[in-house]
């Protein structure tokens, strides 16, 4: 399950930039991630809540917004969601598409006391 490395990853992030703020306890955790990240957000939220016992995230949440795929056709331009994982575009049925958005995973937001 790599989503306890990743939850430890945005842990680690969010009580660093937490310390360096001198910030004594962190509130929520703002991350944003697209669906092409193959991340499983339940197991994320089960791992993060399990990780954070003992750290100043103790009584943190983690908020997830989770980033539909967006392709834009390079042949006709045309800007399109998609929701499967074929991505053809729907104006010209060109096959020739780039994603621009859907494949990150960021953290957006420290909530900190």
């Amino acid at each position: 399950m790599h989503e306890a490395s990743i939850a430890q990853n945005i842990l680690d992030i969010a009580i660093d930039t937490a310390k360096q703020n001198d910030a004594k306890i962190i509130k929520k955790v703002f991350v944003k991630i697209g669906k092409l990240a193959a991340v499983d957000i339940n197991s994320l939220l089960f791992a993060f809540d399990a990780l954070k016992e003992g750290t100043i995230a103790e009584n943190s949440t983690l908020e997830v917004e989770e980033v539909l795929i967006k392709g834009e056709c390079e042949e006709c331009g045309f800007i399109n969601n998609y929701d499967g994982y074929f991505f053809s575009c729907k104006n010209c049925n060109s096959l020739n598409v780039k994603i621009i958005e859907g494949e990150e995973l960021n953290i957006t937001e420290i909530e900190v006391e």
